[in-house]
């Protein structure tokens, strides 16, 4: 059995670690995860970091983050 998260929901204002990547969300909705950041990640929008395989999906407040 495996104890590996593949998936984080991160509010604005906060951050999670997803295996050994801080992914965070920073006011406004700017998302960063490990050496990458994105301006603003709009309500319903999604974008993939190359660098680390992560998918930030936004819905609402929330911001989920999840491996590939």
């Amino acid at each position: 059995m495996s104890d590996t998260i593949d998936k984080v929901e991160v509010k604005e204002g906060y951050y999670e670690k997803l295996g050994a990547v801080h992914c965070g969300v920073v006011k406004g909705f700017k998302i960063n995860c490990g050496p990458q950041q994105l301006s603003v990640l709009e309500d319903g929008n999604s974008y993939t970091f190359d660098k680390t395989a992560i998918c930030a999906e936004r819905s609402g407040d929330n911001v989920t983050f999840s491996q590939l």
